[in-house]
């Protein structure tokens, strides 16, 4: 007889290796795989993770739904099938999380200490906050684009009154943006975040396994997405969103409070000539406003990029990198772009 599904994990993968240790971690590490379902997009035709699924599902029989989109062409597209897949959760799940295949799951019986949670509030309306961001208290909004709880586990009603994942790149970075509203605009007693102290993950920072050419895209499209993110008309639907959580939360309509439009104007364009100390990197060498100018210029060449790999290169070969990257964890980090570089 199965049972019913009542924890939901969402995420997208193209690459089965990674896919498959994701799922080991996922129930290895479970008190009751049964009760958990996963569901992944996938891109269309891609017999190597149809393969991969229907492998895990012999021995784990409807742990893995996924569906077929052609709707990523870059990291730019990744958010665009995660709403599909909320569209697919089983009615009987309670909580939700968003993840990527690089994440594994470290604490025995996670699902178990998820579920502990039901009626912590007795509507049903939270999240549980579980990546290394958890005990962050967000002051300014940008803080929710740059350092957001990625590894939150939502209560399905949360997620019935949103309706959606997001509108743009980050799940993570809207739902965070969602939370923000609710305490800062409609008052503390709207905060609905429970910290958890007992999941951990691991695989929680950038895959170390990517080369300058694909970082740089990155780069990119995400400072791109991050404008986007925090442009009036995103984050007026988060705050939408807030407003009808904190009404169902209050069981009455309240006072509405709009986003000042020329102040989020404002703030978004004076910060672009010091985007990364707003981002939260004061020590970034881009610190100037002749830089950050270099910067948003090259965001919009993408010709420029073979020349930026060679003179990185170049710096390298001649042991000058460390002039000017002088902290010695960034340090450290490119020089394992250059090893896993040397070695593909």
């Amino acid at each position: 007889m199965n049972k019913d599904k009542l924890i939901s994990i969402h995420l997208n993968s193209n690459k089965p290796k990674e896919f498959s240790n994701f799922i080991e971690s996922i129930i290895i590490n479970s008190s009751e795989i049964s009760q958990i379902e996963v569901l992944v997009s996938i891109d269309q035709k891609d017999m190597k993770m149809i393969d991969t699924i229907e492998k895990i599902n012999k021995e784990f029989p409807n742990l893995i739904r996924y569906i077929e989109t052609d709707l990523i062409k870059t990291f730019a597209d990744a958010w665009k099938p995660l709403n599909k897949l909320l569209l697919e959760t089983s009615k009987t799940v309670r909580y939700i999380s968003c993840v990527s295949d690089n994440v594994r799951f470290e604490t025995k019986n996670w699902d178990q200490i998820i579920l502990n949670y039901d009626n912590y509030f007795e509507d049903n309306i939270f999240r549980i906050r579980c990546s290394k961001f958890k005990n962050e208290t967000y002051k300014d909004i940008w803080e929710c684009g740059y350092k957001p709880d990625s590894y939150s586990f939502y209560t399905k009603r949360w997620l019935d009154i949103v309706k959606i994942w997001n509108p743009c790149i980050g799940p993570d970075s809207f739902h965070e943006s969602i939370s923000f509203y609710m305490r800062n605009f409609y008052g503390e007693e709207n905060n609905r975040d429970i910290i958890d102290k007992d999941i951990k993950f691991s695989g929680q920072e950038v895959s170390e396994k990517m080369g300058f050419k694909a970082r740089i895209e990155r780069s990119r499209i995400y400072y791109k997405a991050f404008f986007i993110l925090m442009s009036y008309k995103m984050q007026s639907l988060a705050n939408n969103k807030a407003y009808k959580i904190v009404c169902k939360i209050q069981a009455e309509k309240i006072q509405y409070k709009k986003i000042k439009y020329l102040k989020t104007i404002y703030i978004n364009f004076t910060r672009r000539f010091n985007f990364f100390y707003h981002r939260g990197s004061p020590d970034h060498f881009i610190n100037s406003k002749a830089k950050n100018i270099l910067f948003f210029i090259w965001s919009n060449m993408k010709f420029l990029d073979s020349i930026l790999i060679k003179f990185i290169n170049y710096l390298c070969e001649k042991n000058l990198i460390d002039k000017i990257i002088r902290d010695e964890n960034k340090m450290k980090k490119i020089m394992k772009i250059i090893d896993y570089e040397k070695h593909t």
